[in-house]
């Protein structure tokens, strides 16, 4: 899945996935008016947030084209599609 992501994104990919699970666990968590738990969620993903962001500055990997890549990598990975060859 993650074969048509630059190799110098690779490295960068867990921290996409973990950003993308903490929003789609905010998502799930909305609908069950669980305050608590809404707040819980909302500071994990801040915090997944921040360290993708950190990893993606630390590795010079902060352009949109990257940010792109690794979105739709992560993206991908998840609902088990390929990814578009790059180009």
């Amino acid at each position: 899945m993650a074969e048509a992501l630059p190799e110098r994104l690779r490295p960068l990919l867990d921290h996409q996935l973990a950003f993308e699970l903490a929003h789609l666990e905010c998502l799930r968590v909305a609908d069950t008016d669980d305050a608590q738990a809404l707040d819980r969620a909302r500071a994990a993903r801040m915090n997944a947030m921040r360290a993708l962001i950190a990893a993606r500055e630390d590795a010079g990997a902060t352009s949109a084209e990257d940010r792109d890549a690794l979105k739709k990598a992560a993206l991908a990975a998840l609902t088990g599609q390929p990814t578009d060859p790059p180009g």
